[in-house]
């Protein structure tokens, strides 16, 4: 889960906003109680698993997101495309469907009259409350095609049947219901359901953008689609879909949202799905570099041709280490209700001083309400999702309250624990040897496409880190089947490396190798009283089917460079924005301090933050960095470009 704010427990929106995501604050607006130092126990990366490094290169010391703008990354799309914010302009609607496309064969069969009465009938100007369209002389294939037209310029706002009169073939047509809200009784003329955009992001994981930009539309989040998450301490863009809603609207509400810049809209027929990337580009600057530039290069090339093992990063389970997210999804698996609940609302070190009086009310009085007194009503995070569950069904209610917490926040609680397993299992596996061995697993040809898209609905990668904008549900078998266990003739045969090898997160519909690590399953899963098959739970959403990740991972298109600078203050990647705006970036810049600034693309459902572990050597987490960090330099400042919209 992302930095503070991104995990499930994550940061409590200031009380000074009306809804958390509407107008940025300023450094200097900012509330006090947001930026007081407080001392956390962090989660190390031995406690989650993730103790292996790959090459032999010496490491050395850098500051990891001493600035946002020092972490930026952007989608790549299916078709190699990286996504950026390169246009925030309001596209005009266009006034006729365009050319040869099979909407403009469907609108031929539409007479000029036939769509201005359409039009009347959905504005009420139609006394009749009905229109006919005889189409008698045409083919079925046709008559389709007309009842398709009709859904795609004028949604639910009309309904269309066919049926027989007067032994004529008819297209009657009539609204659906008049309660439909205005934006509905428009006519629909864009040429496809969904818009895409761009969204540019700062501070702010990719749920809690879909979540904000929601609430400003007066939609629901699961209405906004995106193929992947995107980490929270970070400047991203990534794709956002929506379905028939105008851009000038989407441009409005990410105006009254924070931290959050649209534009780039196109309209396409079919909808965006969760897994429909290639990967992610990363630019990265690394701060306070002193070793020599040999060591860099000696460092950046065994990164290079051996890469790093795909270990989850410490941003999947939480900030505390009091209450790891792992320990709250191996209660729900456990299905001890009552145990999640407490862990979710613990007091724990480190947390905003409003958040700590709430946590500390409910725990000493057990009074949900009197906990939620204490803030605003409209407030939002899951611990207030989850009280408010408390005050509505009864404070011994736990399984019900837990529905009021957004599913997908409960989805990470899980995933955490899969997370855990799978760590301490690929660190196992390592230590074998970077060579396939017999039993292990690959893809089959035909399901390592399917792969990324598994891993995200299942399994969504934080570092690069949501209610899911689709749900599937889960088939027995479905997983199963897509691996191959290597026979001693594979192993011999050379064809497979270690890049090849998969590792299954545990889950009750899942293939395990076939050789020591199968039994390292059994054993991890029996320390806490469970097992592959009480992974499959009555209430589906806590059930796990299981998925599988590779184990090891390499960068593609890796460049590097070192730059000068005096203070953290200093930008040293030209953001979406700042390349937006033609400001200028010096080629050679100067002064006393050194950077190491990297750009390489990652395949999705990896950790750059990972990436960077073994390219420096160093420990990933909070802590680690923060002795690394000045005190002074520790509290970031939103760019002013996130800030001020509209001079753009």
């Amino acid at each position: 889960m992302g930095r503070r704010g991104g995990r499930p427990g994550g940061k409590f929106h200031g009380k000074k906003r009306k809804f958390p995501g509407n107008q940025a604050k300023t450094a200097e607006e900012t509330d006090e109680s947001e930026n007081i130092p407080r001392e956390m126990v962090n989660v190390q990366e031995i406690d989650v698993g993730i103790t292996e490094y790959v090459g032999d290169a010496p490491g050395f010391t850098g500051i990891i997101k001493c600035k946002y703008s020092d972490f930026q990354v952007n989608e790549i799309d299916l078709e190699g495309n990286i996504v950026k914010l390169t246009d925030m302009s309001l596209p005009q609607c266009p006034n006729a469907l365009p050319e040869n496309t099979e909407t403009d064969q469907q609108d031929s069969l539409l007479s000029l009259t036939t769509t201005e009465n359409l039009n009347k009938l959905v504005t009420d100007e139609n006394p009749d409350g009905f229109y006919e369209i005889d189409v008698t002389n045409l083919t079925k294939d046709e008559r389709t095609k007309i009842h398709s037209s009709i859904r795609e310029h004028f949604g639910s706002s009309l309904l269309s049947n066919t049926i027989t009169k007067d032994e004529k073939k008819i297209i009657k047509c009539f609204k659906a219901n008049k309660a439909k809200p205005e934006r509905e009784r428009h006519r629909w003329l864009w040429p496809h359901q969904y818009i895409y955009f761009v969204v540019h992001k700062t501070n702010l994981d990719t749920m809690r953008a879909a979540t904000f930009l929601a609430y400003n539309m007066g939609i629901k989040p699961s209405a906004i689609a995106y193929a992947g998450t995107k980490d929270k301490r970070a400047l991203t863009s990534q794709m956002f879909c929506i379905k028939r809603r105008e851009p000038s609207k989407i441009l409005e509400a990410a105006r009254r949202t924070q931290n959050i810049l649209v534009g780039n809209f196109s309209c396409r027929p079919d909808v965006l799905k969760l897994g429909q990337l290639r990967g992610n580009r990363f630019r990265i600057a690394l701060r306070e570099i002193t070793v020599d530039r040999a060591v860099i290069e000696k460092s950046l090339e065994s990164f290079r041709e051996k890469g790093f093992i795909n270990y989850y990063g410490l941003q999947r389970f939480g900030n505390s280490a009091v209450v790891p997210t792992y320990s709250i999804g191996k209660a729900l698996l456990k299905g001890n209700w009552q145990e999640a609940c407490e862990l979710i609302l613990k007091p724990r070190p480190g947390d905003l001083p409003i958040m700590q009086r709430v946590r500390e009310c409910w725990w000493t009085t057990k009074d949900a309400q009197k906990a939620l007194s204490l803030v605003n009503s409209k407030e939002k995070s899951i611990e207030l999702d989850l009280l408010r569950g408390l005050a509505q069904h009864g404070a011994n209610n736990y399984i019900n309250a837990l529905e009021q917490v957004p599913r997908n926040a409960r989805l990470l609680y899980i995933h955490s624990y899969q997370s855990l397993i799978w760590n301490q299992v690929a660190s196992r596996r390592f230590k074998m040897g970077m060579s396939p061995v017999q039993g292990d697993l690959i893809l089959r040809e035909e399901a390592s496409e399917k792969l990324d898209d598994f891993d995200i609905i299942y399994d969504e990668p934080q570092d690069d880190d949501q209610e899911l904008p689709q749900e599937k549900v889960q088939e027995e078998s479905k997983f199963k089947n897509m691996v191959k266990k290597l026979t001693e003739e594979d192993v011999i045969s050379g064809n497979y490396s270690i890049f090849d090898i998969v590792l299954p997160l545990p889950g009750h519909d899942i293939t395990y190798p076939e050789n020591i690590c199968e039994k390292w399953y059994q054993e991890l899963l029996a320390v806490d009283e469970l097992s592959s098959e009480k992974l499959k739970q009555k209430v589906k959403t806590y059930s796990l089917g299981g998925t599988y990740r590779k184990l090891m991972a390499k960068p593609d298109n890796l460049s590097w460079r070192l730059m000068k600078y005096s203070s953290t203050r200093d930008l040293l990647i030209a953001s979406d924005i700042d390349e937006l705006k033609s400001k200028q970036f010096p080629e050679i810049a100067t002064g006393e301090k050194t950077a190491l600034v990297l750009d390489f693309c990652l395949p999705s459902c990896t950790y750059a933050t990972m990436a960077l572990r073994e390219i420096l050597k160093t420990d990933t987490s909070t802590a680690a960095q923060i002795k690394l960090n000045p005190k002074e330099d520790r509290v970031d400042r939103v760019p002013e470009s996130a800030v001020k919209r509209s001079k753009i």
